[in-house]
């Protein structure tokens, strides 16, 4: 009887449907090797949550980015404020901002990335080292990049021009070994070079970039157009991106949490040990991750900026390439 009891049970289970298993959408994901919140969202499974893979796809320049995305080479990414986008909007390309991936926040939960220094024997005046910086030679990444804007917006700050200083373009691996040798004076860095040059003494930290465009939106989440027509793709992208953020600015503060968090950039962008991430500041989003557009140092302010120094060709039209509603509905959910 239990013979045959087990058997028809069989039978009848061969005919039930079993549970489709749904593929997860594959989202290709542009960045430089840096370490970003969506490395700690695919480790902590918050895309994944959200039926979404991430595949990094990874380039050598941030300027290879919004071409990247133009052409639908990869579907989301993060991008720097800068001429490069902004041209890339006036030639046409389909580029859409939907959230905020860095803020200049004073008083950021990991701490402030990006900072201006100048090498330490120069300083006459510890107390106002700005003062030495006149007919130095300053390193920034690229002209009209964010960096550079922020260099510029220093030296105003501080009663300079930028004529007032030789600024050249270099990339940033090359800045610390001429810090060093002194073929410059000094330079806008992002760690962990920042941090490499403080702890090494060969340079002194004068300027923060909280301190010089306090609450500016330096990095953006960016979309294609193929990634915009994909259904509700975008709104879960987002969601797991701002489950993402909140988790990170909720961890970063506390030493557990940190250190967890260095671990998995370390799996992403190996330094020479998981320790550099505990020690270097590293950034996020505002808590909504809201572009600033219209505030002071919005994204408009930066652009009228570029544009006034003749480095932007053609009208962006910066509206069409902001949408807001993907954050305000994944946000709501």
């Amino acid at each position: 009887m239990t013979k045959w009891f087990l058997a028809i049970v069989a039978a009848v289970l061969l005919f039930i449907p079993a549970q489709p298993v749904w593929a997860l959408d594959k989202v290709r994901f542009g960045s430089i090797r840096v370490p970003v919140q969506v490395f700690v969202g695919m480790k902590m499974g918050f895309f994944k949550e959200e039926g979404i893979e991430i595949e990094p796809v990874f380039y050598k320049s941030g300027s290879e980015i919004a071409p990247a995305l133009a052409t639908g080479q990869v579907d989301a990414a993060i991008t720097t404020s800068g001429a490069a986008l902004f041209n890339a909007m006036a030639r046409g390309a389909k580029i859409t901002l939907v959230a905020e991936a860095l803020a200049l926040e004073p008083s950021a939960p990991g701490g402030d990335p990006t900072g201006i220094v100048i090498r330490s024997d120069l300083i006459k005046n510890p107390a106002a080292p700005a003062q030495d910086l006149k007919g130095k030679t300053i390193a920034t990444t690229a002209p009209g990049q964010f960096l550079d804007i922020m260099l510029k917006t220093y030296l105003h700050k501080i009663g300079l021009k930028p004529a007032d200083v030789k600024i050249v373009g270099m990339p940033m691996p090359d800045i610390v070994p001429a810090l060093s040798n002194g073929a410059i004076d000094g330079a806008i860095v992002i760690d962990p070079f920042l941090s490499a040059l403080a702890e090494s003494g060969k340079a002194t930290v004068i300027a923060r970039s909280a301190d010089i465009m306090p609450n500016a939106s330096q990095a953006f989440i960016a979309l294609s157009d193929r990634m915009m027509q994909q259904s509700d793709v975008p709104k879960r992208f987002v969601r797991a991106y701002l489950k993402t953020n909140e988790w990170m600015r909720q961890e970063l503060p506390k030493p557990e949490g940190r250190k967890k968090i260095a671990e998995i950039f370390q799996d992403f962008v190996p330094a020479k040990s998981a320790a550099v991430y505990e020690r270097i500041s590293l950034g996020t989003a505002s808590a909504a991750a809201k572009i600033n557009v219209d505030g002071e140092y919005g994204l408009k302010w930066q652009l009228n900026a570029l544009s006034e120094q003749g480095l932007i060709k053609g009208d962006p039209q910066l509206a069409s390439h902001l949408n807001t509603e993907i954050l305000g509905q994944a946000a709501q959910q």
